[in-house]
């Protein structure tokens, strides 16, 4: 009995149902198990019957006979019969799951990897639903709550008692979009649009899952649907359509976030947007290394480390036939943080990092909307001055070694992409050393490897006096303290 106390839950037949679909699923269930049942007995009480009735003990003796047409007669017309009285439910069912005609709502579906994407195409917006239980009850770090794993920060929201047909998609893999109680079952296929329907009966919330195994996150995107009253349905559509400007005239003054961040405050940001629940963590993991054949590795990917505006069109737009999906549901805010953590995480050493600004003018084909170019004017001036002197390039050398590394490469174009338009300005070259061992012997290996940096820059066109070589520095540690092997890349004061 002791196993039996950590059962969740004893429920051992389907959800209440919410539907008309639903209720004939529930009815024909209930059906086709009671005929099941009644077979069951019926066939195995006549065999124990007769096993028990003909034992040889009683004094039976076996009896000799072969093909008997009565019986096969009897073992054919019956169940026919039986089938024919569970064919004609399942079939009626299963006709008006299929009749789609005549919606009073029609909400286009999209699954991806790993999250739903709800757009009311008669409305004029949309949103993207993902699951909200927090990291820490994933990871153990909490209480598991009520509806764990079950939980979204955007429910569909539709009225009580109106026909919702619902046209499925997938914009990466297979994915399925089922919500038991509402008799909503349905594929979701790349390249392709299903159509489902249901009509809630009374308002509440139901809740279901993926139900295609759709990869490593597939248990983590919920569905919920929240049925309202047609009243308060009404207030929820009029605030949507106020908050993502739907009917809103042209000359309405947008919404931008133009204030401007430092990169220590984006990176904190962008943080826990990367690490939160539905995060860019699930893919690319917690190191930036991603997963060979599936997910690119951050860690020293071109695109993180090269021009800002490619990598603001990838997180706006995604890419198509991989697995990368759009994040334009993100604030810009949100966009700008990831961004800004990714280029300064793992050995990434981006100089360029965006500005919330700079995705709200991605959004609008490079030009804000009247009423936020003032602000973003006040906004450019300011992103300027907070980018210069930010470079902090650093070379990584190899124990013992004085030859510039295969990697260094990208510590030199930020270098020279921070002097350009700088007129005047310079660069600090710094080596550094340990302290164990011969001293004069590690001091002359750091100047040897910043020498090897300053041929390197001089190389890629930086003149000879715009570098400044600073004496050697000394790392507490031995010679395998990556910190100790380093050459330092500044903007001068």
């Amino acid at each position: 009995m002791v196993p039996s106390l950590a059962a969740a839950d004893w429920k051992m037949n389907l959800q209440q149902p919410n539907s008309a679909i639903a209720q004939q699923m529930f009815d024909l269930h209930t059906l086709i198990t009671v005929v099941c049942v009644v077979i069951f007995f019926a066939v195995f009480g006549v065999m124990f019957y007769s096993l028990y009735a003909h034992r040889k003990s009683s004094g039976r003796k076996a009896s000799q006979f072969h093909e008997s047409a009565t019986v096969e007669a009897l073992w054919t017309i019956i169940p026919f019969f039986i089938l024919l009285v569970m064919a004609f439910p399942a079939t009626k069912a299963v006709l008006d799951m299929r009749d789609t005609s005549a919606p009073e709502m029609t909400i286009k579906v999209t699954g991806y990897q790993w999250k739903w994407g709800y757009d009311y195409i008669h409305e004029g917006f949309g949103y993207v639903s993902t699951l909200a239980t927090p990291l820490a009850q994933i990871k153990n770090g909490e209480t598991k709550g009520e509806n764990y794993l079950l939980e979204v920060d955007n429910p569909l929201v539709v009225p009580v008692g109106k026909k919702i047909r619902v046209l499925i998609t997938a914009n990466d893999v297979l994915h399925a979009w089922w919500v038991p109680a509402l008799g909503v079952k349905q594929d979701a296929i790349p390249g392709f649009i299903r159509d489902a329907w249901f009509r809630a009966d009374r308002p509440g919330i139901f809740r279901g899952n993926c139900a295609e195994l759709c990869g490593k996150e597939h248990g983590f995107m919920p569905i919920v649907v929240e049925v309202k009253t047609q009243a308060d349905y009404d207030i929820w559509l009029a605030a949507q359509k106020d908050k993502y400007g739907v009917g809103k005239t042209i000359n309405a003054v947008a919404v931008v976030d133009s204030k401007v961040y430092t990169r220590d405050e984006l990176v904190a940001h962008g943080k826990t947007v990367f690490e939160g629940a539905g995060g860019c963590q699930g893919c690319h993991q917690a190191t930036g290394k991603g997963i060979a054949g599936q997910f690119p590795a951050l860690d020293g990917s071109k695109l993180v480390n090269g021009p800002k505006l490619d990598q603001i069109t990838l997180l706006l737009n995604g890419k198509a036939g991989t697995a990368m999906a759009s994040f334009k549901h993100l604030s810009d805010k949100d966009l700008a943080g990831v961004m800004a953590y990714t280029r300064s995480s793992w050995s990434n050493k981006a100089v360029e990092f965006a500005q919330p600004i700079d995705f709200a003018k991605a959004r609008n084909g490079g030009v804000l909307p009247a009423g936020a170019v003032a602000a973003a004017a006040v906004a450019d001036k300011a992103v300027a001055s907070t980018e210069v002197g930010v470079l902090s390039a650093k070379v990584y050398f190899a124990n013992g070694q004085k030859e510039l590394p295969s990697n260094a490469k990208g510590s030199i174009d930020a270098a020279l992409a921070s002097l350009k338009g700088q007129h005047g300005k310079k660069i600090d070259i710094t080596g550094y050393t340990d302290k164990a061992g011969d001293r004069v012997a590690n001091l002359g290996l750091a100047k040897e490897r910043a020498i090897a940096v300053r041929d390197a820059l001089e190389a890629a066109g930086v003149k000879r006096d715009q570098i400044n070589m600073k004496p050697p520095g000394e790392v507490a540690g031995g010679a395998d303290n990556k910190e100790a092997r380093r050459v330092d890349i500044n903007l001068a004061a």
